[in-house]
């Protein structure tokens, strides 16, 4: 708001400068360069704005907003893994996959899929330091009626006194560098709200991070 205010200001007194036939060349160069620096500016504080809206949409789960249906773990893995390529390809780490293929699940594949995007852009942000390569892998097995779903990356580990906020709305290490505090609470809302599962944070400072998420098989199944 203030960048646009004084935007604003500087546009006015350039227009009546313009309008009494007296400007200076450097005056419109001036004005050019003010222009030019705070257009930049607005445009790169609108777009951290909008991505922050985006995130305050997820967090608010809404249970009747998406389709639910039957689809297998490992073939609907694939097609995420498939869309993250982009964020992923400048990157030096690897992907493991070691579920059962055969399992299939009767649940909300779009919110599976913000919660499988968040983990691993939580392990991008702050597993690891530039140029660094790790190991991201993706486990899972059928426990009874439900799925354990697990991914883990052998980053840098969470310090156990960080360990009890990460799910906390707004808690980041990151500030200013990528991290905004919502991607884990959005998880956490995910998994427990729309998934109706329970998830579980493990990790050792210089051994890495593991997140354990339980899902019913039919999510309107009794456990």
């Amino acid at each position: 708001v203030t960048v646009a205010s004084a935007l604003a200001e500087h546009t006015t007194e350039f227009a009546s400068t313009y309008k009494s036939g007296k400007m200076k060349r450097s005056e419109l160069e001036e004005f050019l360069e003010i222009a030019t620096t705070s257009s930049n500016s607005l445009l790169t504080n609108l777009n951290q704005a909008a991505a922050l809206i985006r995130s305050f949409k997820e967090v608010a789960v809404d249970r009747s907003s998406e389709e639910r249906r039957t689809f297998g773990v490992r073939n609907y893995l694939d097609e995420i893994l498939i869309q993250l390529k982009p964020k992923l390809r400048n990157s030096q780490h690897s992907i493991e996959i070691k579920g059962d293929t055969k399992i299939a699940i009767d649940s909300y594949p779009g919110a599976l899929s913000q919660v499988v995007t968040n983990l691993l852009m939580n392990s991008l942000i702050h597993a690891y330091e530039p140029g660094e390569s790790g190991q991201l892998v993706f486990n899972w097995q059928q426990e009874g009626s439900r799925l354990s779903f697990e991914y883990s990356d052998d980053g840098q580990g969470i310090p156990p006194e960080n360990l009890s906020k990460i799910f906390e709305p707004f808690f980041t290490t990151k500030r200013g560098q990528g991290g905004s505090g919502l991607g884990l609470h959005i998880v956490y809302n995910l998994v427990t709200q729309k998934l109706l599962g329970e998830i579980e944070c493990k990790s050792e400072v210089g051994v890495g991070t593991k997140f354990i998420i339980k899902l019913p098989l039919q999510i309107d199944a009794k456990p």
